[in-house]
């Protein structure tokens, strides 16, 4: 299979600016350049493995979406990973003090679950 990094490029600018998150900020989050992160939206350099994970995770979206522009049938948007992205550039302080908040709401709150009746 030939990847066709200028689709590929284009489909991360897409989901970059959907999701809101600057060229900047990305490349805090993938440990990257500017100008490499243009190279790869423009299509004139390929991406790693390591990064392309990174990027599914914080698109919320599988890395054959990525390459290929469609889902597998495993994708890799669960709340774990949401909730890492989300945490991102907490401090530790901020990180313990919502630890400890989600341990006062959990017996206060009620959420309705959606279960299966097949299980």
């Amino acid at each position: 299979m030939d990847l066709d990094w200028k689709v590929i490029g284009a489909r991360i600018r897409k989901l970059r600016k959907n999701n809101n998150i600057t060229i900047e900020r990305l490349c805090e989050i993938i440990g990257a350049s500017p100008s490499f992160i243009g190279l790869v939206e423009r299509g004139e350099s390929g991406i790693g493995i390591e990064k392309l994970c990174t990027l599914s995770q914080v698109f919320h979206v599988s890395i054959d979406y990525i390459i290929k522009g469609e889902e597998s049938e495993q994708t890799i948007s669960s709340k774990f990973d949401e909730l890492h992205v989300a945490l991102f550039d907490y401090t530790e302080e901020e990180i313990h003090f919502l630890i400890e908040l989600s341990k006062f709401l959990k017996p206060r709150v009620s959420v309705n679950s959606h279960r299966s009746t097949e299980e």
